[in-house]
C-alpha cells in the first residue's frame, strides 16, 4: 500500500474515533469524516472490504464478549460499592450489550482494522492490543466512567484492570475476526483466477 493510502485509511480511523468521542461539533465532524473516506476510497487499496471488516469484527466481539463484560464488570462493581444498592435492569443490560457492545464496538472496529493495515501491523495479539489501548483512553477520558473507575465499588485496582480484561479481549477477538474473513476472501478470489486461468 502507498504511503497516500496508508495516511487516508488513518485519518478515517482518527476521524471515526474524534466522533465517537464528540471531541467536534457533529457538522465539522461529519465533513472531515466525508473528505477522508473520499481521500481513503481513492488511496487505499480495499478500503471498503477493510471498513466491513472491521464492522463485523467489531461488532462481533462487542456483542460477544465487550458488552456482555463490561455488564458483569459493572454488576460486580454495583455489588462491591458500599453506598449504593446494586440495580438491574433488562433494558439497561440490552443496551450495554446492543449498543455499546454491537453498535460502538462495531465503529471502534473500523479504525482498529484501518490502524491495523495502514501501519501494518502483521500480529493480530498487537493489533488487538493497540485497538484496547486506544479503547481504554477512550473510557477514562470520560468524565461518568472515569467516576464509576476510580470512586465506585472496590476502586481504581479493581476497577480498571476488570474492565480492561473485557476490553483487551474485545480488541484482540475484533482484530482476529476481520483477519480470518480477509483471509477468506483472499482464498476466494485466488481460487476464483486460478480457475479462470484453467483452460477450458
Amino acid at each position: 500500500m502507498r504511503w497516500q493510502g496508508r495516511l487516508a485509511a488513518l485519518a478515517v480511523a482518527v476521524v471515526v474515533l474524534v466522533n465517537i468521542e464528540d471531541l467536534v461539533v457533529p457538522q465539522i465532524g461529519l465533513t472531515l469524516l466525508l473528505v477522508a473516506v473520499g481521500l481513503a476510497w481513492r488511496y487505499t487499496d480495499g478500503f471498503w472490504r477493510t471498513v466491513a471488516f472491521g464492522i463485523v469484527g467489531g461488532a462481533l466481539a462487542g456483542v460477544v464478549i465487550m458488552g456482555p463484560g463490561f455488564r458483569l464488570a459493572m454488576r460486580v462493581v454495583a455489588i462491591m460499592d458500599p453506598i449504593r444498592a446494586p440495580e438491574f435492569s433488562v433494558g439497561g443490560t440490552l443496551f450495554i450489550i446492543v449498543g455499546i457492545g454491537g453498535i460502538l464496538g462495531g465503529a471502534i472496529g473500523i479504525a482498529g482494522n484501518l490502524i491495523r493495515r495502514a501501519i501494518p501491523i502483521n500480529s493480530v495479539i498487537a493489533a488487538g492490543v493497540v485497538l484496547a489501548l486506544v479503547e481504554m483512553a477512550m473510557l477514562l477520558s470520560e468524565a461518568d466512567l472515569r467516576s464509576e473507575f476510580f470512586e465506585l465499588g472496590a476502586g481504581p485496582w479493581v476497577n480498571v484492570p476488570m474492565f480492561g480484561l473485557f476490553v483487551f479481549g474485545y480488541g484482540i477477538a475484533a482484530m482476529a475476526i476481520a483477519e480470518y474473513m480477509e483471509r477468506q476472501a483472499v482464498g476466494r478470489k485466488t481460487a476464483v483466477t486460478e480457475k479462470e486461468k484453467v483452460p477450458a
